[in-house]
């Protein structure tokens, strides 16, 4: 397939996921409101409308997504590599400072743009998870979203990219990745994370890296944190001795990703493509119309969040 259409594809098979899902949640959205009345209390809540939101997201948009991934080849690495635990560790700690960072670059640029316009902007994710209860913030942040997301952005994507390049495959991952989540609080640190997270499956073949490595990174930054604030909220020391040091652990963090990136950034290996020079791919990216309309859904996205 030629490259240019192929990316242009790709970016099509996003646009239909994006609005397809939409569309169905909208369209949940007025049955409720029409049929509230004879609704049961629970059925309205926040926790079940998000529930049901993911359901109608990776149960009916996600087999939509896979049938029309199959039409473009993918590339299985023959032999996966094996990873130690200090390894993924240091991961782990080069991922949470760098979603840190990204987190503070998404909300410093809202803050400017709020200051500058003289409107007040809010952070969805939080309005969204300050109406969510423990468990459902567990059931559809920490199990079901790292899963689907590894699966969507990583083992689908950086199968059909890797034979254009490697560094094409993993920044691709990371970008469309961080577009998805549809505003710019959540953009940075999502496409930072992305980036990580492709070149970890790229390198060894093995997703269930990626979605442990998801699934401790949401506990903490969700759950943890989310429990926390509830406890302050209520007064309790514990709580806030809790934060203390989970604010120590932000910027340990924050200074450790920094220093690996600075170690490690020019020492990292990276393998071509073997289908064409990855010189060219910035070109047939950006002329690919299916791409456009990735980046004008997304464009919708981030201004109606």
């Amino acid at each position: 397939m030629d490259t240019r259409k192929m990316f242009s594809k790709l970016g099509w098979i996003y646009v239909v996921f994006i609005v397809y899902t939409t569309l169905l949640q909208l369209l949940l959205g007025m049955l409720l409101g029409y049929f509230m009345p004879y609704l049961p209390g629970w059925l309205l809540s926040s926790n079940t409308i998000l529930l049901l939101n993911q359901i109608i997201m990776y149960a009916f948009g996600f087999p939509v997504f896979a049938l029309m991934m199959r039409s473009i080849p993918a590339c299985h690495m023959e032999k996966s590599r094996s990873m130690g635990v200090f390894p993924f560790l240091v991961i782990l700690v080069f991922c949470m400072g760098t979603a840190y960072i990204g987190n503070l670059v998404g909300t410093g640029l809202m803050e400017a743009v709020g200051y500058l316009t003289g409107t007040k902007n809010t952070n969805p994710l939080i309005d969204v998870m300050g109406d969510m209860s423990i468990a459902m913030v567990v059931v559809t942040t920490v199990l079901i979203a790292p899963v689907m997301e590894e699966l969507m952005f990583r083992k689908y994507l950086v199968d059909r990219l890797v034979p254009l390049g490697q560094k094409t495959a993993v920044i691709m991952s990371g970008v469309i990745f961080g577009l998805f989540h549809g505003n710019f609080y959540q953009f940075f640190y999502a496409t930072t994370l992305g980036i990580i997270f492709a070149y970890l499956y790229s390198a060894t073949g093995r997703i269930r890296y990626n979605i442990a490595l998801h699934m401790i990174i949401n506990m903490i930054g969700g759950v943890i944190s989310l429990l926390l604030a509830q406890g302050m909220d209520k007064g309790h020391f514990s709580a806030y001795l809790g934060m203390m040091l989970m604010g120590i652990v932000v910027l340990a963090s924050m200074v450790a990703a920094l220093v690996l990136f600075c170690i490690y950034i020019r020492k990292l290996p990276w393998f071509s493509g073997w289908q064409k020079p990855e010189q060219g791919m910035a070109r047939a990216i950006l002329t690919a119309p299916g791409m456009w309309g990735l980046f004008a859904v997304s464009i919708v996205l981030f201004l109606l969040a």
